[in-house]
């Protein structure tokens, strides 16, 4: 049974039809491009602001947990004295690799792909830990285990959500069949939405 579900190959369609019909005079398509270099960093930013939602699940060993019926939550601890505010982790030193790239013809020919692309979070795995999942365009999408103490380890190839050829624009975490473990929503131009599902292990 093919776990890879489609839900809008009219989408298909909708983006062929656009990218056949658009149209930019080349003195404009030449501005667009010299402007586009200023936009990867706002895409590395993406990279950062998910790095710092896994806070609480860095400091989850020190935390006083209360379960509820389909959730849990704890309080944060007050800080009393000590320096207040972030820190700048190095890549190499977390785990995290990747760059959402996009060539600069492919942007004036379809400026869809200006959009950019999603970061889903979520505890795919079942460990109490947050993951991460990066949409890319020319690049491969990629899933990162969160190892815990700011260490994250490639898993894409393992849990089979590299996903090449393909223009991924959105992801979003959820458990669809009820079973307790999060599946994995992913959306494409050109591909529609597509669900894998999880098998409690973070393979999909």
């Amino acid at each position: 049974m093919d776990k890879r579900m489609d839900f809008h190959d009219e989408l298909r369609v909708e983006n062929s039809r656009v990218e056949a019909d658009f149209c930019i005079p080349e003195e404009l398509r030449r501005e667009i491009a010299a402007s586009l270099k200023s936009l990867f960093p706002v895409w590395r930013l993406g990279v950062a602001l998910a790095i710092l939602t896994t806070a609480v699940s860095w400091a989850g060993d020190s935390l006083s947990w209360r379960q509820e019926k389909g959730y849990r939550f704890a309080p944060l601890p007050r800080l009393e004295s000590g320096r207040v505010g972030f820190s700048l982790l190095p890549a190499s030193g977390v785990g995290i690799g990747f760059t959402n790239r996009l060539d600069d013809r492919r942007s004036v020919q379809n400026r869809n792909l200006l959009s950019g692309s999603g970061v889903a979070l979520g505890d795919m795995d079942g460990d109490g830990l947050c993951d991460l999942y990066f949409c890319g365009l020319d690049s491969k999408n990629r899933l990162y285990r969160n190892l815990g103490s700011w260490r994250f380890e490639d898993v894409t190839l393992p849990s089979g959500l590299d996903l090449p050829a393909q223009d991924s624009t959105g992801a979003a975490f959820a458990d669809v069949d009820g079973n307790g473990s999060l599946d994995l929503f992913v959306n494409a131009l050109g591909h529609g939405t597509r669900l894998f599902l999880n098998d409690g292990r973070g393979h999909f």
